[in-house]
C-alpha cells in the first residue's frame, strides 16, 4: 500500500480519457463485459446476504448494509482474479492479499462516488431517484474498472505483469 504509483497525473487522466477506446479492442472489450458480468453476481451476492442477516439472523439493516457489501466486494475481487484478469495473476498469497486491499479500497471510493453523484442529482436538480443511481452506479463503473485495470491488476512499464 505504501508504494508510490510509476504513473503521473497525466497518465492517469490520458487513460481515463481513452477507457472507451480502449475497450473497443476485442481483449479489453471482453474483459469490460466480464467485470459487468461479475459486477452484476455482486448485486445479487448483495441482496442475499442482507436478505439472509436481516430476515435470518434478525441483524440490524445498517450492520447488514456492511456486510453485505463486504460480501458481494471479496466475492467480486475472487471472480475478478480468476475470470476478468486471470492472465494479470501473478505472485504468491502475499500479492493476492494486496490485490484483494487494493480491491477494497477502490470498491469504498466506489460507494462515496455514488453517493456524490446521486445526493446533487436528487437533492437540487430533482432527478427521480433511480435515474440518479444509475448514473451513479454508471460512473462508479468507470472509476471501478478504470482503477483495476490502471492500480489492482496493473501491468508495469515494460508490458510485464507488477507483483503487487
Amino acid at each position: 500500500m505504501g508504494e508510490k504509483s510509476n504513473l503521473s497525473l497525466r497518465e492517469r487522466l490520458n487513460y481515463l480519457e481513452h477507457l472507451f477506446i480502449l475497450v473497443l479492442k476485442q481483449r479489453e472489450l471482453k474483459r469490460f463485459i466480464q467485470f459487468c458480468f461479475v459486477g452484476l453476481s455482486g448485486v445479487g451476492v448483495n441482496f442475499g446476504t442482507f436478505w439472509l442477516l436481516t430476515r435470518g439472523a434478525g441483524l440490524w439493516d445498517l450492520a447488514a448494509v456492511i456486510l453485505g457489501w463486504a460480501t458481494a466486494t471479496l466475492s467480486n475481487f475472487i471472480l475478478n482474479d480468476i475470470w476478468t484478469f486471470g492472465d494479470r495473476r501473478v505472485g504468491n498469497a502475499k500479492a493476492i492479499l494486496m490485490r484483494a486491499v487494493k480491491f477494497f479500497l477502490v470498491s469504498l471510493a466506489a460507494v462515496g462516488i455514488y453517493y456524490a453523484v446521486y445526493t446533487p442529482l436528487t437533492r437540487f436538480l430533482e432527478v427521480y431517484d433511480l435515474v440518479a443511481y444509475a448514473i451513479a452506479i454508471g460512473i462508479g463503473l468507470v472509476w471501478n474498472f478504470s482503477m483495476s485495470v490502471l492500480w489492482t491488476w496493473r501491468k508495469s512499464e515494460k508490458g510485464t505483469l507488477t507483483r503487487s
